[in-house]
């Protein structure tokens, strides 16, 4: 027997008609659905959150401007911007600048927090002519939170990373203030992020060339460097 053909229900079903009685209904499901929406237990939770914490797909809860403050010290074109959380800073938004012709570096990493606040830019030297000499990886971040950025200042790529302090990002570590390509402690010149792997981390690859018997003629080495928690380090 179908529910619809039991006399017991039939008694007490209302008629079809009943403009009211159809009304009623509808209110005692809907209320039915929004408290089976809004339980902890078994139930669907509220869109972007589980057990009361945002997920990594919940918007970021910032307002940022669309291009670099002046405070943020890299004047010029911006190419292109990331929003990500920072683990100290919450969200803040990274931009790429090109700086005018005249600047140098070429190259520039801004970066404001959802207050507001500039932090340290991060100069890098980048080459106009080659393609797309400065950017993101892809996806920018991993698992570890640190960004990294491609660069390219004419011959090979490099990759940046940006590494999140308590106060914005660790100094690059450029080994002269006239060289902002290679030498960095978080700089790797000649190099290229690969993955993120299994564990959701990116290891950088580098190409290091010898100079043995001459620079032109010297092997190449390839070697894969992965994080320790402090610094990018050889495995293997």
């Amino acid at each position: 027997m179908s529910p619809s053909s039991s006399p017991w229900l039939r008694r007490r079903l209302p008629r079809r008609g009943s403009v009211a009685a159809r009304s009623a209904l509808l209110m005692t499901a809907l209320a039915a659905v929004f408290v089976a929406g809004c339980t902890d237990e078994g139930g669907t939770t509220r869109s972007g959150a589980a057990e009361g914490k945002s997920t990594a797909s919940a918007p970021l809860d910032a307002s940022f401007p669309p291009s670099p403050p002046a405070t943020a010290g890299c004047t010029g074109k911006m190419l292109d911007h990331r929003d990500i959380r920072h683990p100290d800073l919450g969200p803040v938004r990274v931009f790429l600048v090109r700086r005018p012709a005249s600047d140098e570096p070429a190259g520039c990493v801004a970066a404001v927090t959802g207050s507001g606040r500039a932090l340290a830019p991060v100069e890098v030297d980048a080459n106009w002519s080659m393609k797309d000499p400065l950017r993101f990886a892809a996806p920018a971040t991993d698992s570890t939170k640190n960004l990294f950025v491609i660069y390219n200042p004419g011959r090979y790529d490099g990759v940046l990373v940006l590494v999140p302090t308590a106060d914005g990002f660790a100094d690059i570590g450029w080994r002269s203030p006239e060289e902002y390509y290679s030498g960095g402690r978080l700089a790797f010149y000649y190099a290229r992020p690969v993955g993120p792997g299994r564990d959701g981390e990116y290891a950088i690859v580098q190409y290091i060339k010898g100079c043995d018997p001459s620079c032109a003629e010297g092997a190449t080495a390839k070697v894969t460097l992965r994080w320790d928690g402090h610094d990018y380090l050889p495995t293997g």
